[in-house]
């Protein structure tokens, strides 16, 4: 009987624990950055949003500033609005900005330069797709701001413009490069431009297709593109907010897959990054240690720390213990009657 009550009492727990570990994986989030270019003067301002498909709470901005310093907005740099960030920029805010949500999903990264020069190259921040109109201008801080101009892209001298602006009629992939421009006041710092196909996004794929395991279980991570998946890798953000890449610490990469023998540091988000750093559907996979055997004295001996911690944690379970424990000293008790009584009846007999 006592060992029956105390394998009730393990499924009950297991129930809740469960229940309480589930939930919806965040949708994901796109960075967008107002006005739409990756180079600024200092003093200018820029507003950066997190845009979910869904609820934003708890999408917030943050950065890699170029010293390597990891923050978030509203600690020594901007002002957090909601899911966004307004920035009165500074050449110390040159940096990568991104979305992350509290479970450690992430958005597309953008690269934010602040030079202290007086030129700098109006590039879009946000990838572009194939067949959009793109316009780079040259940008000189003082009088006049249209300068004739040379444009360059990867290094080389693609065009000379006098009105200090070049416009491409409609991009496509092999317009993806970097660009700088220079004129007669100097010249401005390197910016990348990313053009991307719509119908190329990739997908994490989990093999066997669940979120939850055991310690030492193998779990299989793919990149799937639509196209070529050279340069896509399998990353992850752990529970203790370390970010990694497979084949580090973690997992073996074959192609763009990672092979993970699990434990439970192993638990975070995972998902895929390509090398101009698009992304693509994040996981949350948690890794459970094995429970153990349970035996009557383990159990008897945690029982007193397993009922006070579950008493603020999930007074549902703690009312659902007391009616199995009150159940289980009733059938107890009876027993110990009948036994009585079985007793005084062979002794009437006797006599």
């Amino acid at each position: 009987m006592e060992r029956t009550c105390i394998l009730l009492l393990l499924l009950s727990t297991l129930v809740y624990s469960t229940l309480g570990q589930s939930g919806d994986i965040s949708l994901p989030a796109s960075l967008s950055v107002s006005p739409d270019r990756s180079q600024f003067f200092e003093y200018e301002s820029v507003s950066l949003s997190c845009e979910v498909q869904g609820n934003s709470t708890g999408w917030r901005v943050v950065r890699n500033s170029e010293r390597g310093i990891l923050s978030e907005c509203n600690t020594d740099w901007g002002k957090q609005q909601g899911s966004s960030c307004n920035v009165s920029l500074i050449p110390s805010d040159s940096g990568v900005y991104w979305c992350v949500s509290g479970s450690g999903e992430h958005s597309n990264a953008v690269n934010i330069t602040v030079p202290a020069g007086a030129v700098i190259l109006e590039s879009p921040a946000l990838p572009v797709t194939e067949g959009d109109s793109v316009t780079l201008r040259c940008r000189y801080q003082g009088t006049p701001s249209d300068l004739t101009t040379d444009f360059y892209k990867d290094g080389s001298l693609i065009r000379a413009e006098t009105t200090g602006e070049m416009t491409i009629p409609a991009v496509s992939k092999s317009d993806e490069g970097l660009y700088k421009c220079t004129n007669s006041e100097g010249e401005s710092p390197e910016s990348w431009m990313t053009v991307t196909d719509l119908s190329l996004p990739a997908s994490l794929s989990v093999s066997p297709d669940r979120y939850q395991f055991f310690e030492y279980e193998s779990v299989s991570l793919s990149c799937e593109v639509q196209g070529n998946s050279t340069g896509w890798r399998v990353v992850r953000n752990s529970e203790r907010g370390i970010l990694s890449e497979c084949n580090t610490d973690w997992g073996k990469q074959q192609g763009s897959s990672c092979n993970v023998s699990l434990k439970p540091s192993d638990s975070g988000v995972y998902w895929c990054e390509s090398g101009s750093g698009e992304h693509s559907n994040a996981v949350n996979i948690t890794v459970h240690a094995p429970i153990p055997s349970p035996a009557v004295p383990v159990l008897s001996m945690s029982l007193p720390r397993l009922l006070c911690s579950l008493l603020v944690g999930s007074p549902y379970l703690l009312v659902t213990i007391i009616l199995l424990v009150k159940y289980c000293r009733s059938r107890a008790q009876g027993g110990t009657r009948k036994t009585h009584q079985d007793q005084l009846g062979d002794h009437v007999e006797e006599e």
